[in-house]
């Protein structure tokens, strides 16, 4: 690669096993040089280098103890590694939802607490009243078919009527 004139730039690279080459690219950029390399065969490197690692199959089972977490490349300037198996996903905030995803994650948490009685009330009388009626209670709704009760000033109309 040239650089800015007469100056030029080369890095060679030992990799750990073959690549295809003909599905592999690169495009240089402004600030940078993105290199896309296949590899040859389905398998799991330890490193990108040969630094005498060897490839593994994807259903190859690993020594946990060897390997201390994933470890990916950084373009970081700072020395230590990052571990993430330690990091977490920030907490979601339920007070950002609004409309249809604030009713939608209330039916969720209603149904991750329910008992299986509940659970099954639930179902039965959604599925059954086509959508208008949610009830936990199993008791009244397992005793016969739930009536669709439309809102007010509206009329139910049932898909098979149709």
């Amino acid at each position: 690669m040239k650089i800015s004139g007469s100056s030029e730039y080369q890095m060679n690279f030992n990799l750990l096993d073959k690549i295809n080459v003909q599905e592999s690219s690169y495009s240089i950029l402004s600030t940078k040089i993105e290199v896309k390399l296949k590899k040859s065969r389905e398998s799991r490197w330890s490193s990108l280098e040969d630094t005498g690692g060897a490839v593994l199959a994807w259903d190859a089972v690993v020594d946990t103890k060897k390997e201390k977490g994933l470890q990916y490349p950084s373009s970081a300037k700072k020395s230590e590694k990052t571990d993430w198996d330690k990091v977490e996903a920030p907490p979601e905030n339920d007070d950002k939802l609004d409309g249809d995803a604030a009713l939608n994650r209330l039916f969720q948490d209603i149904y991750k607490g329910a008992s299986e009685d509940q659970r099954r009330a639930m179902l039965k009388s959604f599925q059954e009243s086509g959508g208008t009626v949610l009830s936990t209670n199993w008791d009244e709704v397992g005793k016969g078919e739930v009536k669709g009760q439309p809102p007010k000033g509206m009329e139910m109309k049932y898909w098979k009527d149709l």
